[in-house]
């Protein structure tokens, strides 16, 4: 019997292991990639200008970019999470004035 716990414990914790290493995987695009996904999704599908659109930050945390960026003139801001493997917008936040 204590053959089978050990290696019930010993497989469990490779499970936990294997899983916990798919979130910390290393980024598959850039800080700068992200950056220029989210400009290009607030000029492409938000019809902003591109020269108004300031990037206040870009963090990467929990597999996913976080940028934040605002339009000053309108009083326009928020924030967009970029998957760090497929690049691909998970959320997209906007507050005005």
């Amino acid at each position: 019997m204590k053959k089978y716990s050990f290696t019930f414990t010993v497989v469990f914790i490779l499970l936990i292991a294997s899983a916990c290493d798919e979130k910390s995987a290393s980024p598959k695009i850039t800080e700068d990639e992200a950056e220029t996904i989210v400009l290009e999704h607030l000029t492409g599908d938000f019809n902003r200008d591109e020269n108004e659109i300031t990037i206040q930050s870009v963090s990467n945390s929990s597999g996913k970019y976080i940028v934040e960026w605002e339009v000053d003139k309108d009083c326009e801001y928020g924030t967009v999470q970029v998957d760090d493997q497929s690049g691909e917008i998970i959320e997209a936040m906007e507050t005005n004035c």
